[in-house]
C-alpha cells in the first residue's frame, strides 16, 4: 500500500470509520460474546453427537461473525476477504442455494490489503438481487483480480437478472455524486453498493471506486479500482 494513501486526514479517517460502523451495524443487533459463545456449545454438541454437517455449519458461522466482531481493524487481505465469502457459500450451499462460485484470484495477489468488507456486500447483492428470481445449476458468481496500469482491478461477475433501468441509473447517479466532500449525517444511500464506494473513495480519492456495467436479464459487473504501486 503506497504511502500517499495511508496518510488519511481526520475528517476522511472519521467518515471511513463511520462508514465501516454502517455496514456492519445491522449485524450487531445481539451481544456478539452471547452469540459466539452459544455456538461454540451448540458445535461441541453437535461434535459429540457426531453430526458433521450441523457442526460445519457451526463453524462457518461462527468464522463470519467472528470477522466481523473481533477483527479490529480498517483493512484485510484479498484472502481473508475470499475465505469470508467461502465460509458464507458453505452456509448457503445448506440452504441449497447452489451458485457456483468462480475465484481467478492470483497467487501474488492474495496478500494485498484492501478495505475490510468491500467484497462480501458486493457479492450479497448479486446473490440477493441478481438471483432472486430462482437459482440453478448454471448460475455463478466470479470473482477476478488483476493488475492493469499500476491499478488493482477487481471484477465481481454474475449472469443473474441484472439491475433494472430504474435502479440502476439511480445508483449511477448517485455514485457521480461523490459522498467524500460530505458530512457524517448526509447518508444518502445505505444499500452496500454506494457503502463500499464512499468507503474507497474516502480512503483512496476520486479517481477509485466502483464502477457498474449492468443489463436486465443479462447479469452485471461490478468492477473496482484501487490504487496499487
Amino acid at each position: 500500500m503506497c504511502e500517499d494513501f495511508e496518510k488519511f486526514s481526520i475528517a476522511n479517517l472519521k467518515l471511513l470509520e463511520y462508514y465501516l460502523a454502517d455496514a456492519i451495524a445491522p449485524k450487531l443487533h445481539m451481544n456478539q460474546d452471547f452469540m459466539i459463545n452459544i455456538l461454540t456449545t451448540i458445535d461441541s454438541y453437535a461434535i459429540q453427537a457426531e453430526i458433521e454437517e450441523i457442526s460445519n455449519i457451526i463453524q462457518s458461522y461462527s468464522f463470519i461473525l467472528r470477522y466481523i466482531f473481533y477483527v479490529d481493524r480498517k483493512f484485510a487481505t484479498i484472502n481473508e476477504e475470499i475465505t469470508y465469502i467461502e465460509k458464507y457459500w458453505q452456509l448457503l450451499s445448506y440452504r441449497d442455494q447452489n451458485i457456483n462460485l468462480i475465484l481467478k484470484i492470483p497467487k501474488e495477489l492474495k496478500d494485498i490489503q484492501i478495505l475490510r468488507l468491500s467484497l462480501f456486500p458486493l457479492v450479497e447483492n448479486c446473490i440477493y438481487h441478481g438471483f432472486k428470481n430462482g437459482i440453478d445449476e448454471n448460475c455463478y458468481i466470479e470473482i477476478k483480480a488483476c493488475i492493469l496500469e499500476s491499478n488493482l482491478i477487481i471484477e465481481i461477475k454474475d449472469n443473474g437478472f441484472g439491475i433494472p433501468a430504474e435502479i440502476s441509473n439511480n445508483i449511477f447517479t448517485e455514485m457521480e455524486e461523490s459522498i467524500i466532500n460530505s458530512t457524517l449525517r448526509n447518508k444518502k444511500s445505505g444499500n452496500g453498493i454506494m457503502n463500499v464506494h464512499n468507503r474507497i473513495r474516502l480512503a483512496y480519492g476520486k479517481n477509485y471506486g466502483l464502477k457498474i456495467n449492468t443489463k436486465e436479464k443479462l447479469g452485471t459487473i461490478i468492477g473496482m479500482k484501487l490504487p496499487f504501486c
